[in-house]
């Protein structure tokens, strides 16, 4: 495997410190740097190259299906969990 970037190796620890899982809205459509202390906060383009690599996966989420109810269609955010490969490369760096 080849050595993972700074901005791959930060979204790994992040899920770590996040319990495992963030939900995908919360995570920036770009690579960031946080404005106070300058730390990296890793954008989606991130987390699709370590999902390609196997460190993370994306649900799958069905809308609702309710004929008449109001919640008709209604889509649940997708999560993005860390792998066991990816606790794994956490806890060795």
């Amino acid at each position: 495997m080849r050595k993972l970037s700074a901005a791959e190796k930060a979204a790994l620890q992040l899920l770590q410190e996040e319990g495992g899982s963030l939900i995908e809205w919360r995570v920036p459509e770009t690579t960031e740097k946080e404005p106070v202390f300058g730390t990296i906060v890793p954008g989606m383009p991130v987390y699709q190259k370590l999902e390609r690599m196997g460190l993370v996966f994306f649900t799958e989420e069905e809308p609702f299906d309710l004929p008449g109810d109001p919640l008709d269609g209604f889509q649940f955010s997708c999560e993005i969990y860390i792998t066991d490969a990816g606790k794994a490369l956490v806890r060795r760096s």
